[in-house]
């Protein structure tokens, strides 16, 4: 305390006689301060990421950490997009291409979060969305939607994906024996929506497994039927209009009608204009010029009470990317640069393929390695459309994947989330609903989310942060965990599925992304590590 007084006072002394203080000896407060995010050392999570594309768990990857309170601290990227041979929309890079921080990635089933349970989330707030009203309502897909056992089921069931689905649609939507139009075009079916109709009838005479609140059952079903909700209840109420709409996404319906399967149009729509797109000022994860692949004149509607115009502006928290390192593995840029190519979102531009890494080898070459894989579907190497087979059948839009995302825009919409930043939008009440364990006696899941309990979650891919951490995986390899008790989130893209999705590339990605997460945890809970400032 004497220390500071006679550094006020000498700093007080100079000011009077207009000359610069000598410091020399004297209290410095910066030394005094605790340890904030620019002085963590990363070094251990950049040695891990490294060993972990040696070892062959992925060819590269884009790593975030981010705090509550300072934004996104750690950005860097590692690898490249494929291992010793061009990816196969870059013939001419014969020494491959490497993963930058702005590197759009297939989140797969991070889809199921970042769009669908947002969405869900921001009607919920505005008491728009009941999660326990039935599916079968008038007001949501209605009564055909009761068929085969289904008109109990209801909008928490789907969250908790204790509906009663079967995994997946039966037959899939992609296999032959379900008929879509285009899925018999060689050599490789289109993305097209010609099936819209076909499977949102097919989803309305879907079975159940089992019976409903009795079993968790991970189904990508209960998301895809989520999806359709949120396009009804968003035209219903309009938030969204034709205005708002795809063109291409709309030729597949029937005029535009609901029950013909426009509703995913509209969850489109409400998923660009309200999660990803959601900020009075623009884009909150990235894009600054407004959105490449939505409306081609650019609206953003605003009609949801309280959400755009009449929101407070948001101050950007802070981002200090890591040091960047001189490891040729690895590659880093200022966290406050943004691709101007790009935005998160469905259905990537043509243009813009070649930005994404590709997933598996839909081949029958790669079908004979690894049977389980099932029959190939599409005949190539999957880049820049979505490599979940039934997502590409219905035209690449879908509640369960589907969704391209960088690193960034995705860890700047959780510490959003977290921070409760914006309370109008979604606020900490309705987020700790969402993302708190729900059913013990049936599964670690919360809302949508997962958690990381310990007794309940059998594969802790967030490894040893906390028990209330709520997370999610995607199948191509990426992860997000969000630990409330230390302010901290993680984001780990990579493809992992490249060139095969077999058993050992599902072994490798588990333990790298427990790795990561406990490295994180090492990092942030050392004795050069974050002050935590939790209430």
């Amino acid at each position: 305390m004497a220390a500071r007084v006679a550094w006020l006072f000498t700093m007080w002394a100079a000011a009077m006689a207009g000359t610069q203080p000598d410091l020399k000896g004297a209290f410095d407060p910066a030394a005094a301060a605790p340890p904030g995010p620019g002085s963590l050392s990363w070094s251990p999570i950049d040695q891990l990421l490294t060993e972990s594309i040696a070892q062959g768990a992925f060819p590269g990857c884009v790593a975030a950490v981010a705090d509550d309170i300072e934004g996104i601290l750690y950005l860097k990227a590692f690898g490249n997009f494929t291992y010793e041979v061009p990816p196969p929309l870059s013939p001419e890079a014969v020494d491959g291409v490497a993963v930058n921080v702005d590197t759009p990635y297939d989140v797969a089933s991070l889809t199921k979060v970042i769009a669908t349970t947002s969405a869900a989330m921001v009607l919920y707030q505005r008491s728009l969305l009941d999660l326990d009203t039935k599916i079968a309502d008038p007001t949501l897909l209605g009564p055909l939607f009761g068929a085969n056992g289904k008109d109990e089921v209801t909008v928490r069931h789907l969250l908790l994906h204790n509906a009663g689905f079967p995994p997946d649609p039966q037959p899939n939507y992609w296999d032959p024996a379900f008929g879509c139009p285009a899925t018999v075009m060689e050599p490789s079916p289109p993305e097209v929506f010609t099936c819209q109709k076909q499977i949102y009838d097919s989803l309305l005479n879907q079975g159940l497994d089992r019976p409903v609140n009795t079993e968790y059952v991970y189904s990508d079903l209960s998301m895809i039927t989520l999806m359709y909700v949120i396009g009804t209840v968003s035209a219903t109420h309009g938030l969204t209009t034709d205005r708002d709409l795809r063109t291409d996404c709309m030729m597949g319906s029937a005029e535009g009608q609901l029950e013909s399967g426009a509703s995913q149009c509209h969850y489109e729509a409400f998923v660009r204009n309200y999660v990803l797109n959601s900020h009075p000022n623009g884009h909150p994860t990235g894009h600054p010029n407004g959105h490449p692949n939505g409306h081609p004149n650019g609206h953003r509607n605003d009609h949801l009470d309280g959400h755009t115009d009449a929101s407070p502006t948001r101050t950007s928290p802070s981002r200090s990317s890591s040091s960047s390192s001189s490891s040729p593995a690895s590659s880093s840029s200022p966290a406050s640069s943004t691709s101007a190519a790009w935005e998160s979102g469905f259905l990537p531009p043509a243009n813009s393929w070649s930005l994404v890494p590709p997933t598996w080898n839909d081949t029958l070459a790669s079908s004979s390695i690894y049977p389980s894989a099932g029959p190939p579907y599409r005949n190539r190497v999957m880049q820049g459309q979505a490599s979940d087979g039934n997502a590409y059948a219905n035209g690449g839009i879908s509640g369960h994947a589907g969704l391209f995302a960088t690193v960034r825009d995705v860890a700047t919409l959780l510490v959003e989330l977290m921070s409760s930043s914006r309370p109008d939008w979604i606020n900490g009440t309705t987020l700790k609903h969402f993302t708190t364990m729900a059913n013990a006696s049936q599964s670690s899941r919360a809302l949508g989310w997962d958690t990381n309990d310990y007794t309940m979650n059998t594969y802790r891919g967030c490894g040893n942060l906390s028990s209330t951490t709520y997370t999610h995986t995607g199948y191509t390899g990426t992860e997000v965990c969000n630990d409330p008790e230390r302010g901290i989130i993680t984001v780990l893209f990579t493809n992992r599925v490249y060139p095969i999705a077999d058993d050992t590339s599902s072994d490798k990605i588990h333990d790298a992304r427990a790795a990561f997460n406990n490295a994180v945890k090492e990092v942030v809970d050392g004795d050069g590590g974050l002050v935590r400032r939790r209430p």
